[in-house]
């Protein structure tokens, strides 16, 4: 009765409640009956909830792989830094005039300020009465004669990056290296050639009729632009001419022998 009035099942309805009953009870099983009897005898029902177990969270994996990078990118980080060699630090000298760094001209007395402007692919024309030197602390050391014009390298890495180049488009340019040098290579190139350096004291000289180096000790190779590499060893230099791809031997220049030893024995504490 709905309402006070008797109701009758449409079809669907009637086949639902006909399967109804026919379906048979479901069977409790003996734990679930053992345990709701003693619950009615004792007048306690426990409620247990149901636990729905909670989908595995996205995001750990995300997280972990940002994570991950992070500290990657940390270690990186960490590496160049310590990679880094010393910087170019310019000498005193008693000598006067300019370095031009750049197109701009700075007092060679200055030591400081040219110190702050030297950066790895300078371009440096000195204009003094005396030579300078730069000096990469226990890496590298370099002597400008008066009117060198060249690129400054890059000094190597401590680890990695332990390739550098430089050029000398014209004067004379006295290089020696330190102990850390040691597995570095510093490649110089002139108009006629490149002096492939890897642990010595020369000089690279840039003339209008060639490009001459001279070995004071370990060895220097020499590549013509045009020609094969010649091995130059000490107490040598190798010649190559303006317009030609041969190399010409002979003994180093008499001159050079001295400002060579000098360098070298005069910067000899702060290259070790």
């Amino acid at each position: 009765m709905i309402g006070g009035a008797e109701h009758n099942p449409g079809p669907e309805e009637a086949r639902v409640l006909e399967k109804l009953r026919k379906a048979s009870a479901p069977v409790a099983e003996a734990a679930f009956r053992e345990r709701l009897k003693r619950e009615f005898a004792s007048g306690s029902f426990s409620e247990r909830p149901v636990v729905v177990p909670l989908p595995p969270p996205r995001r750990k994996g995300r997280m972990r792989w940002i994570t991950g990078l992070a500290a990657a990118a940390s270690v990186t980080i960490v590496a160049a830094a310590l990679n880094q060699p010393p910087q170019w630090t310019a000498l005193p000298t008693s000598g006067s005039g300019t370095l031009v760094v750049n197109g701009v001209s700075l007092p060679v007395r200055n030591s400081a300020e040219l110190t702050r402007r030297l950066r790895p692919g300078s371009r440096v024309l000195l204009q003094s009465t005396q030579d300078l030197d730069l000096v990469s602390s226990g890496l590298l050391a370099m002597q400008l004669s008066p009117g060198t014009e060249l690129t400054l390298p890059s000094p190597p890495g401590r680890w990695f990056g332990r390739q550098a180049r430089a050029s000398v488009d014209r004067g004379l340019l006295r290089v020696t290296t330190g102990r850390h040098f040691d597995g570095a290579r510093l490649a110089i190139t002139t108009p006629e050639a490149t002096v492939h350096v890897t642990g010595t004291t020369l000089a690279v000289i840039a003339e209008p009729a060639g490009t001459c180096v001279c070995v004071l000790e370990g060895t220097a190779h020499v590549r013509p632009h045009r020609g094969t590499m010649t091995r130059v060893h000490p107490g040598r230099q190798c010649e190559v001419h303006r317009g030609t791809a041969d190399s010409k031997m002979g003994d180093m220049r008499e001159a050079e022998r001295p400002k060579l030893r000098d360098l070298r024995d005069r910067l000899q504490s702060v290259m070790n």
